[in-house]
Parts: C-alpha cells; sequence; structure tokens
C-alpha cells in the first residue's frame, strides 16, 4: 500500500494494522522478526512507514531496520520479543513516534550502527536491559551515531533506562530531552566512552541506583546536563567517574532528596582519575544523602571539578566535600551536615559550624555565603528563592553568569545563586 506522503518529500509504504506475529522482508533473508534490508535503488527520497501495529512474540527481535531508505515507525506496541523490541543495524534514518515498547528479552531499542534515529513520545518499560541500548558496533565508520530521545516516558527497564556504550573507534551523539526516566533498576541514563550527552529538561527520579551516571571511560565522555530535575534516586543524583563538560556543563538543576550525594565526582578511595573536568554552576542542591553517606557535591577524584554559584543546603554529611579543599566560590551554603535549623538564632548556629558545611575544610570559599537561603516552601520541595533571599544577586559578578530571564532571576543582572539564576535559569 502507498500514499502519497508529502511531509516526507516521496511516497510513504505503508502498513497496515495487523495482529500478532509479523515476518516481512525486502530483499533479504527471512528472519523471525520484520526486516528490512537494503531497499532498491528506485525507492530512493522514498520513506516506508510501519504505523499501527503489533508486534510480539518473535524469537529475536519485532522490528529489524537495515539499510539507508528512512523508516517510520509510529502508533506500534513491539513487546514480548526474545531480544529487543526494535533493531537498528545498517545506518537508517529511522523516527520512532507514539510506540509502546516493552518488555523485550534485552533492550526496547538496541541501535548497533552508525545512523540518526529519533525517538520520540512514546512509553519504554520492562525491558530487560535498557529502554534505549546503543553500542557502536559493527564496522568503523566516519559518521557520529546521533540518537535523540525527545518527551518519552521510560521505566522499570532492568537495567537502565537509556544506556549508551560505544566501542572506542565510534562516537554517539545523544540528545535526551524532555522524558519522564524512573523507577529503572539501575541508573536513569548511562554513558561511557566516546559518548556526548545533552540532557536537558528531564523529570529523572526514583531509579534504583542513580540518577544520571558518566562511567570510567578510555575516552570520557562530554557533558551538558542541564534543567532537570533529579531526586528520589537510590544513590548519587548525578555521578561523574570520568567526564568533562561541553559547552554547558552541569547547569541550573533541581537535585534534592537522593540517597547518596547530590552530585559525586570520581570514585570513593580511588581518587587516580585524570580523565575529569567539569563545571558545577547554578544548581540547587537541597537535602541528598539521607543514608549517612553522602554530600551535596563530593568531590574525590584528582581531576578539575569547579562548583561555582550553587545553593546547598540541608545535605546530610556535607555540602561540599572535595579532595584537597579546592574549587569552590560564590556558593551559598546552609544547614549541611546535622545543623539543626531550628534553634532560635540559626545564623548564629550556622556560622559556628563552618567547618562541617565543607567537611572538615577550613576555609569557605571565596564569595560563599553561609545563610538561609530562604526558600518558598522546602517541606513541600519548592526551593524557589523568596524575594527577601540572600542568595539574590550574589554569583561571581561576570558578565558570562549574568541573569537574562526575569523571572525566575530577580534582583539585577547580576548572577543569582541556585537554579533560578544565570544564563540558563529555568522555572
Amino acid at each position: 500500500m502507498t500514499d502519497q506522503g508529502p511531509e516526507y518529500g516521496g511516497f510513504v509504504y505503508k502498513f497496515c494494522r495487523v495482529i500478532g506475529l509479523i515476518f516481512v522482508f525486502f530483499i533479504g533473508t527471512v528472519t523471525h522478526c520484520m526486516a528490512m534490508e537494503d531497499m532498491p535503488a528506485g525507492m530512493a527520497g522514498h520513506v516506508v512507514v510501519i504505523e499501527d501495529n503489533e508486534l510480539y512474540g518473535n524469537s529475536l527481535v519485532g522490528i529489524r531496520i537495515r539499510g539507508r531508505t528512512p523508516i517510520a515507525i509510529r502508533k506500534c506496541k513491539v513487546y514480548s520479543n526474545g531480544m529487543a523490541g526494535i533493531v537498528v543495524d545498517r545506518g537508517a534514518r529511522v523516527t520512532v513516534a507514539g510506540c509502546d515498547v516493552f518488555k523485550n528479552g534485552r533492550a526496547g531499542i538496541n541501535i548497533g550502527e552508525l545512523a540518526p534515529v529519533t525517538i520520540e513520545d512514546r512509553t519504554t518499560y520492562k525491558n530487560n536491559t535498557a529502554s534505549v541500548q546503543t553500542s557502536g558496533t559493527g564496522k568503523k565508520e566516519e559518521r557520529l551515531l546521533e540518537i535523540s530521545i525527545l518527551n518519552n516516558r521510560i521505566y522499570m527497564n532492568n537495567e537502565a533506562g537509556i544506556r549508551s556504550m560505544p566501542q572506542r573507534d565510534k562516537k554517539v551523539d545523544l540528545r535526551v530531552v524532555g522524558n519522564d526516566i524512573y523507577e529503572n533498576r539501575k541508573a536513569g541514563v548511562r554513558v561511557e566512552n566516546n559518548t556526548k550527552l545533552t540532557a536537558k529538561g528531564n523529570d529523572i527520579h526514583e531509579n534504583g541506583t542513580l540518577g544520571i551516571v558518566a562511567l570510567e571511560s578510555v575516552i570520557p565522555p562530554v557533558l551538558d546536563i542541564y534543567q532537570n530535575s533529579v531526586r528520589f534516586n537510590v544513590g548519587p543524583g548525578i555521578h561523574i567517574i570520568n567526564g568533562i563538560t561541553g559547552r554547558i556543563g552541569i547547569r541550573n538543576n533541581w537535585i534534592y532528596n537522593n540517597l547518596l550525594s547530590g552530585i559525586a565526582c570520581g570514585l570513593v578511595g580511588d581518587p587516580t582519575s585524570q580523565l575529569l573536568n567539569v563545571e558545577i554552576i547554578n544548581n540547587t542542591i537541597v537535602s541528598n544523602g539521607s543514608s549517612g553517606q553522602g554530600s551535596g557535591i563530593r568531590n574525590d577524584s584528582k581531576g578539575k571539578v569547579t562548583i561555582l554559584n550553587n545553593v546547598i543546603a540541608y545535605n546530610y554529611v556535607s555540602g561540599i566535600m572535595t579532595k584537597g579543599c579546592r574549587g569552590y566560590s560564590y556558593n551559598l551554603l546552609f544547614a549541611n551536615g546535622y545543623v539543626s535549623h531550628e534553634s532560635e538564632d540559626t545564623n548564629t548556629a550556622v556560622d559556628s559550624n563552618e567547618v562541617l558545611q565543607y567537611a572538615g575544610c577550613l576555609e569557605k570559599g571565596k564569595g560563599d555565603l553561609i545563610s538561609d537561603p530562604l526558600f518558598v516552601d522546602p517541606d513541600n520541595y519548592d526551593f524557589h528563592l523568596t524575594h527577601k533571599s540572600p542568595a539574590i544577586d550574589a554569583g561571581k559578578e561576570i558578565s558570562i553568569y549574568d541573569d537574562i530571564s526575569f523571572p525566575p532571576s530577580q534582583g539585577t543582572n547580576r548572577n543569582d545563586m541556585g537554579v533560578t539564576g544565570g544564563p540558563y535559569a529555568t522555572e
């Protein structure tokens, strides 16, 4: 069946709704899946559309995509297949939109070859490894593997929600934007090796070990993590073992109530890694480390960690814990390290425990404040600043950090500390 598809600039090949096992192939051998091998040259410029299908119970995969003809998979259910739900393995341009991909034996979607893939407006859950997994296997190619994961619900997968694990000679450009990622057995988002991660505007919560993790790698991942909510994860909210920040860095994230540190860098007891250079700027980091083993921000590495313009409050062990007592300035810290904030003279109580705010470091950083941030309603997780907060106009006074959005920024152009300040301020 073919339709004229003006939005694609060519004919659109559609498969009508089919319930049950589907065996389809184009120029290739039949497999226990839907296979699209290399398409005829005459189909150049066309799009194959797989729409409104239900694919399940195949011994290998539900849909397997090969070749360079663009593919659109829309409004399908792909589930209970023996390996992956959808496999992309020969460089096709693929869009998956409005689909449910669940309960597959391995990944929901596995992307092995270098290909531009967009996954949007869908639900993926209860897959045995990850919702979306990249491996970058196969022959060496020069192109990036470009993946955009946009506005999805990703939950209850047995390993991570999203995993990027390219081989050393592969590069993955991974955009994770506007997703709800939760209750995955291990990490919400896991990256390693030569992955460039842009994570923006996601709600990452209640994952079994970590919210976002950049693992130890020969080639450190490049990380831009900003405007996310990272909360109630069983471990650190964000853990950078190896990694370097890109154009934006780790900025303007709400990070709260994670069981270990809000942000952790390096490995505890193993400070040897040099492949770490990150900037942690304008985050609001509250009430992390309730297990008694975490701080607001903790750096155990020998790498470079810049901690600037953050609001760090009510974390259980300390506000900032850094190897060598270095790298922090222009932060507001309050009531970290079990410091009571219920005394009659709260500021005096906090000042007397200044060393505890910094996990034993004897001096606060330049421009640092020890003061109540005056959140709007911290008991109900509203960590916005009231108009009297000392964090307003208290960040580092350099134009590159200036506030540019009013609201949420308050006061003058000088940077407000925390999420609602700086050029990437978020509501």
